[in-house]
């Protein structure tokens, strides 16, 4: 077994079933936090999960042990979600979560979905369009929980306004979107947040640093390499701005942005790359 110190995000990804905690950590590591001591911080969620044992009575419903944990996390604890500082990269890693006790919907959700399965308790997430909740089976019945909000049920219609607050959408509701969220989903859903907020804040090495693990994990998805090959034209680093994007338009030749690309790059780019 390899110690966990030696365990890398890519040797999670080969898993057959990934940690989502777990890897979360692992993606810190990678990206901000080379020392960060992944045992110790999972060593942290299972002390969580012991202290949560005695605030919830396994003799009651699930529901009702799902609120008891929710009230522990975010009323006990103070678990909340970030509205001061959204954008805020430490929000999307677990380690500084798990200290600060701030975090994104996503990262929140991570947290109380590990502590409620090492409780026994069949909690899932769920990736809404622009807000990631939690969602709890009680026999054939699921019922949907906020944990950015202090761990509010939500119904059918506080769902769709959360998904119209986030994306502005006020369409009709799809059940897709209430299906569980494997463990893959969740930790490519958190590297795309972080590299959002990386963007948003204009860090671009370290933008380009999260995109990178995302062409790792996702080998095939053609938008990396434009994303790369945007920052590195954003840093005026035009050689590889070239290749990244040649790249990009040979694979995805019909893309909608494919001629924005082709035109409106090229007089800066002609001195380095062919553009397809």
């Amino acid at each position: 077994m390899v110690p966990m110190s030696e365990w890398t995000l890519q040797e999670e990804w080969q898993l057959e079933e990934i940690n989502a905690a777990r890897a979360a950590l692992l993606l810190a590591r990678e990206i901000a936090y080379p020392q960060l001591d992944i045992a110790y911080h999972l060593s942290l969620l299972a002390e969580l999960a012991e202290e949560a044992g005695d605030q919830v009575n396994i003799e009651d419903g699930i529901i009702e042990q799902g609120e008891q944990l929710a009230s522990f996390l975010f009323n006990i604890l103070a678990f909340e979600g970030d509205q001061l500082d959204y954008y805020n990269p430490r929000n999307s890693f677990l380690n500084d979560v798990l200290e600060k006790r701030t975090g994104l919907p996503i990262s929140l959700s991570v947290i109380y979905i590990d502590i409620a399965n090492r409780l026994g308790l069949p909690a899932y997430g769920i990736g809404l369009p622009g807000h990631f909740i939690v969602g709890l089976r009680d026999g054939n019945e699921s019922h949907w929980l906020d944990p950015y909000h202090g761990g509010r049920w939500l119904t059918l219609n506080d769902c769709a306004e959360l998904i119209q607050v986030a994306v502005g959408y006020e369409g009709p509701l799809d059940a897709s979107w209430f299906l569980p969220a494997s463990s893959r989903e969740i930790l490519i859903r958190m590297m795309h947040n972080l590299r959002a907020a990386y963007v948003h804040k204009q860090w671009w090495d370290k933008a380009a640093a999260v995109i990178k693990q995302l062409r790792l994990v996702e080998p095939q998805t053609a938008e990396h390499l434009r994303d790369l090959g945007l920052i590195y034209y954003r840093q005026q680093s035009l050689p590889k701005a070239a290749y990244f994007l040649n790249e990009y338009l040979a694979q995805a030749p019909n893309a909608t942005d494919a001629t924005m690309i082709r035109q409106g790059m090229r007089d800066a780019l002609d001195g380095w790359a062919p553009l397809n």
